[in-house]
């Protein structure tokens, strides 16, 4: 935000001031003395400021403005008039600036407003700074916008000065009042261009003319000016004279100068796009030429200098009337048109760690680009000219092209994932090139590669489907031959993913899956990085739960590295550790028996350390650890003692933080009282209670702690004790409950 409009803002306060404040300020406005108002200028736009006197001088501005905004307003003109100095002037117009003048035009008396005229129009013939001339400039606009804004108000003798200042040999008259012109606020532009009618004609010439100068500052005036009065020039012959005279001025600016005064000018015509699109419809298709013949000239423009002309063609995709004319384009255009954003996604530094650079920047630019133009062509076209692009780029021997290739098809796929599986050979096309890239020379391409593969799209669903062994063998082969920590880390996480989501026989399809099981188990040996740890735990559960030929070897060979892994700080490696302990303890493995007494040790230090589990961050452990507590109950009985382990588990229940063994164990609790577990009741049914609290529980949050089934079973057997328990139980159960326990048990009583 510029120092202006931050200004701006703070001027806007509304605090209330001191009588004593107010009476200064009335005092120093009123005097004729001018020494108070430079100092306060000094203080206030001192390139340095100190902050006691900048802060004073503030609340001087900000008093004025609300208590004696007229003699401010005045004060501030006289300065702007008769200043002794350029200095004294142009902070006068900095400060007159700052001032919201629909709040206090209006509330100047007429004699007062005719008086500021007269007084603005002498000035404007008089003021011998161009510095200041242009600072005044934008504060002349705003007057003329107010004034025009109101039906009742014009200001003829200033529009016939700006006229006659346009069509004048003095290049500083010339710029104010182009300036001038250029500045008007957007909703009063229309009331001015109609009192401009009349002077059609000399406009038109002396703003070609301005167009054609030889001072670039008044070409750059000149293209805000045309966009400000673009409805003066509503005969088409004189529009397009209008718009040919800009476009061969951009192309002066573009190689006449450092670039800056090209970059300004165009912004103009990006801002014509965007608020007359009505009269520039017509030439669109020729603009966006003109644009592709700036961008991919050889004149060694900055990429600075590329972006501006290229942002005219990313204004036309926000504009409506302008998305049939980019798509009527054949296309050979429109693939130059897409290389613009390609070629900026060229700008990705060599590390994927580095700081942010320039062109990191430009990178980014070029992906919101990218998607835009995407979104805008859309359909069966975009895809064409993204395989055009695919071919050229995937195969590129630089690594930044391939890198972008990958960027594109990235792009590509969040929109447009089935016209690309539908198009025919695409997929055989693009695959056969896409999958060099898992063994790239170049990390980052790997690194893209691999993040590609963990898209949520169906098109890297499709190639899931469709191309699993091959997956499956590039994962594997890339987990071998990768030394980056971070490309390693994707590959993992692009291999879980392909898990995670493509068929659960892949990996019994698969002829040697349990070398990837193998590879998961060395990560885990190596003590490597704490995110891939993580990953290959999980990775590992998910192929013991999918494929139990693998799981027996995978309990087999830890089932003490689980338990190693358990013990760990990192709180989401503690997590899929003991899942895995579950797993292996619900496959019923034998290897599990000779380590009983050690995984419920781990099981034992985890619940009593946890006593307050759900705001632990380790609250997912402890459930997890419930959960392989019940899973020993449930099939390793004969290797416990169940009278004292299984009231243990039941005394854990319900879990409410982990959902996923929530359910599992609210489940398996409805199935051991549906059979009637002696451990579970106890001698004389003394964990019936328990039973019914955690039931109530369940039941009483819905889906979330138990499946429908779940709940179902759960009503049906509470109604089942409700017809068998004695009247005197019940009374001892009730007294038992809290309140909305027993809300919720006594209709089951009742049935």
């Amino acid at each position: 935000m510029s120092t202006v409009n931050t200004f701006k803002e703070i001027m806007e306060s509304d605090k209330e001031f001191p009588t004593e404040l107010q009476s200064i300020t009335f005092q120093i406005l009123s005097s004729n003395d001018t020494a108070h108002m430079e100092a306060i200028f000094y203080n206030l736009f001192s390139p340095e400021p100190k902050p006691k006197p900048h802060s004073e001088a503030l609340a001087f501005l900000q008093c004025s403005k609300k208590h004696h905004p007229d003699l401010l307003f005045i004060k501030l003109f006289f300065l702007l008039r008769c200043g002794a100095t350029p200095l004294t002037r142009a902070n006068s117009a900095r400060a007159l600036h700052l001032l919201s003048q629909p709040d206090i035009w209006p509330k100047l008396k007429p004699i007062a407003q005719a008086s500021l005229k007269a007084h603005f129009t002498a000035y404007l013939k008089e003021e011998t700074s161009l510095h200041v001339l242009r600072l005044v400039a934008p504060v002349l606009a705003e007057t003329l916008s107010i004034i025009y804004k109101d039906h009742q108000q014009q200001w003829p003798e200033l529009l016939d000065l700006l006229v006659s200042f346009t069509a004048s040999n003095d290049d500083k008259s010339r710029e104010t009042a182009l300036l001038v012109f250029a500045n008007l606020r957007k909703d009063c532009r229309l009331r001015v261009s109609d009192a401009l009618r009349g002077a059609v004609p000399v406009l038109r010439t002396s703003f070609m003319e301005s167009l054609g100068s030889s001072n670039a500052d008044i070409q750059v005036a000149a293209f805000g000016t045309v966009v400000s009065l673009v409805r003066l020039f509503s005969d088409p012959c004189v529009f397009h004279e209008l718009l040919r005279a800009m476009m061969v001025a951009a192309f002066a600016l573009l190689h006449g100068s450092d670039g800056s005064y090209f970059r300004r000018a165009f912004a103009e015509m990006v801002r014509l796009v965007m608020e007359e699109p009505a009269p520039l419809k017509p030439y669109a298709s020729d603009m966006v030429l003109d644009v592709l013949q700036i961008v991919e000239s050889d004149a060694g423009l900055s990429i600075e200098t590329q972006q501006a002309a290229f942002e005219l063609v990313m204004a036309m995709t926000e504009v409506e009337d302008y998305a049939t004319v980019l798509k009527s384009h054949n296309h050979q255009t429109l693939v130059r048109v897409f290389m613009i954003p390609m070629k900026m996604l060229m700008f990705v530094e060599d590390e994927d760690d580095k700081k942010e650079k320039d062109g990191c920047g430009v990178y980014k630019v070029g992906l919101k680009w990218l998607n835009r133009l995407c979104v805008t062509v859309g359909g069966d076209i975009v895809v064409n000219i993204g395989c055009h692009i695919l071919n050229i780029f995937l195969d590129s021997p630089y690594w930044k092209k391939r890198h972008a290739g990958i960027a594109l098809l990235t792009v590509l796929s969040k929109d447009f994932s089935d016209e690309m599986v539908m198009r025919e050979n695409f997929l055989m096309e693009v695959v056969a090139k896409f999958f060099k890239s898992f063994q790239d020379c170049h990390d980052r391409v790997r690194l893209a590669a691999f993040s590609f593969m963990q898209m949520p799209t169906n098109f890297v669903q499709a190639m899931h489907v469709l191309y699993h062994h091959r997956l499956m063998h590039a994962f594997a082969a890339a987990l071998d031959t990768t030394h980056n920590y971070k490309v390693k880390e994707q590959t993992a996480s692009a291999m879980l993913f392909f898990l995670k989501t493509t068929l659960p026989d892949s990996l019994t399809l698969y002829k040697n899956a349990d070398v990837i099981t193998n590879k998961f188990l060395s990560i885990l040996k190596g003590k490597e990085g704490a995110k891939l740890r993580s990953i290959a735990l999980v990775t590992l559960n998910i192929i013991a739960q999918q494929c139990h030929e693998l799981a027996h070897k995978y309990c087999a060979s830890y089932l003490p590295i689980l338990l190693e892994e358990c013990q760990d700080n990192n709180s989401e490696i503690k997590e899929e550790a003991t899942r895995g302990i579950r797993i292996c303890a619900e496959l019923g493995t034998p290897h599990l028996k000779p380590l009983v007494n050690r995984i419920l040790s781990y099981l034992s230090s985890v619940l009593i350390k946890e006593p307050n589990h759900s705001i632990s961050e380790n609250a997912k452990v402890y459930d997890i650890a419930v959960s392989v507590l019940g899973r020993i109950c449930e099939f390793h009985r004969d290797t416990i003692d169940g009278s004292k382990i299984v009231p243990a588990w039941l005394s854990c229940l319900p879990l409410k933080n982990d959902l996923i063994e929530a359910k599992l164990m609210h489940e398996q609790l409805c199935l051991m009282v549906k059979r009637l577990d002696k451990d579970l009741s106890g001698a004389g049914n003394q964990n019936l209670l328990k039973v019914l609290v955690v039931f109530l529980e369940v039941i009483d949050n819905g889906d979330k702690l138990g499946s429908p089934q779940t709940i179902t079973q759960m009503n049906n057997l509470l109604r089942q004790l409700g017809r068998n328990i004695p009247r005197t139980a019940i009374n001892t159960v009730l007294f038992s409950l809290n309140d909305r326990q027993r809300e919720l048990l006594l209709p089951f009583l009742a049935s």
